[in-house]
């Protein structure tokens, strides 16, 4: 007998008859069907036991000695898994900025406030955090989402090409320019929204050209001798310091002010890790579509997720996630990829120098394990499930460890 199983499909090869040896239990269809099932035909049969739909299928293998396959699949449980995909991606979009957390609440709601008024907004943060999702979000929600929106790394182009990508140039120029002249960014975006990233790397001497724009509206042309009015809403973004930048004299002072007018700072991805499931959920139903695949993410491996810190921030984690869906061959993945930093992160964090008695070893390690788990599951319930042990005794231990509890305890 050959036995497979995960937690929604589990197979079996049976060989000539239901009477098996003694160490496999006999299957009692009386049981579970009114009839028995006729073992000489491909048979699907769908039943419900329990609440949870079964389909039961049997595939012969073998006319001569009489081999077939069974299987049970859920069908429930995979609907189940299929709707919550459905509902993540229809409630979300593919472009949507996704949340459950308080600090990101309040800054959708500050969002929400600015995005029907023009003022300017600085977006900080680290790298990875979703700066041009936001920056995205905030034209959608605003009166000029009909309009075009704009988008230009400023850290991506050499610098004596940047005015021209950003104002253009009249005709005749340039030699080998386009013969016709070359409308610029700011001219593309008008009536809509312009967003700068990485403003920190905007060469010094084009700051003051920017600066002009937001002060008058109005653009020229590189070989233009007009200036010509424009309404463009702007929208910068850094994950650098501007004020330690101001200070050094590697950043206009009076362009950062320009800029400074609502500035919103987005939060590190370990400092909102409650979004962090909705994240996993949300990528890998986008990649499950992208690439056609039904991957599912085991609980051992979420909650690995949920520990790791992310320096890379929202970036890393859909990386890591695109990784999982195309790196595995088993519908349920069971592990974290093959990554230096999260091989790391994996590895014990118990160190012990020197010899101790071992009862005091102990207190070590389980003292480690307690507040791992912990952390990964977020309620001492869950956490002395994953441990085998009661709920109290974790209680308990945390208190013991003066351990204050953050989390919803269910």
């Amino acid at each position: 007998m050959i036995l497979g199983h995960h937690e929604n499909v589990f197979a079996t090869s049976i060989s000539n008859t239901l009477s098996l040896n003694k160490d496999v239990t006999t299957l009692d269809w009386d049981r579970i069907f009114i009839e028995k099932p006729n073992f000489d035909l491909d048979e699907q049969i769908l039943f419900t036991k329990n609440g949870q739909k079964i389909l039961f299928s049997i595939t012969k293998i073998s006319t001569n000695d009489f081999e077939f396959i069974i299987s049970l699949t859920n069908i429930t449980k995979c609907i189940k898994i299929h709707m919550q995909q459905s509902e993540i991606t229809q409630s979300t979009g593919l472009n949507s900025v996704v949340f459950v957390s308080e600090k990101m609440q309040e800054l959708m709601d500050i969002t929400k406030t600015i995005a029907h008024v023009n003022s300017t907004v600085l977006l900080l943060g680290e790298s990875g955090v979703g700066k041009s999702l936001l920056a995205r979000e905030i034209h959608t929600l605003s009166s000029r989402a009909a309009q075009a929106f704009v988008s230009l790394n400023c850290g991506s182009l050499p610098k004596d090409l940047i005015e021209s990508e950003l104002f253009g140039y009249e005709q005749g120029t340039f030699t080998g320019g386009n013969k016709a002249g070359k409308i610029g960014l700011f001219e593309a975006a008008n009536n809509g929204t312009i967003f700068l990233d990485e403003i920190a790397e905007l060469p010094y001497d084009m700051q003051s050209k920017l600066l002009d724009v937001l002060q008058e509206g109005t653009i020229r042309k590189i070989g233009g001798v007009k200036a010509q009015k424009i309404d463009v809403r702007v929208i910068a973004a850094t994950n650098k310091n501007l004020s330690s930048l101001v200070e050094k004299n590697l950043f206009r002072k009076d362009l950062f002010y320009r800029l400074n007018v609502v500035p919103l700072e987005l939060p590190a991805l370990k400092d909102r890790k409650e979004d962090i499931p909705l994240l996993i959920d949300y990528f890998l139903a986008n990649f499950n579509r992208k690439y056609n695949q039904h991957k599912i993410i085991s609980e051992y491996s979420r909650a690995k997720l949920m520990e790791y810190d992310w320096p890379g921030n929202i970036r890393e984690l859909e990386n890591i996630i695109e990784r999982m869906v195309v790196t595995n061959t088993e519908m349920v993945i069971e592990s974290l990829p093959k990554d230096k930093t999260l091989s790391a992160f994996e590895e014990n964090t118990v160190e012990i120098k020197g010899i101790l008695p071992l009862k005091e070893a102990k207190k070590l390690v389980e003292k480690d394990l307690v507040l791992k788990a912990y952390k990964i599951y977020g309620s001492t319930y869950k956490a002395a499930k994953a441990l085998k042990v009661d709920q109290s005794t974790i209680v308990r231990k945390l208190q013991q460890y003066n351990e204050i509890l953050e989390y919803d305890d269910v």
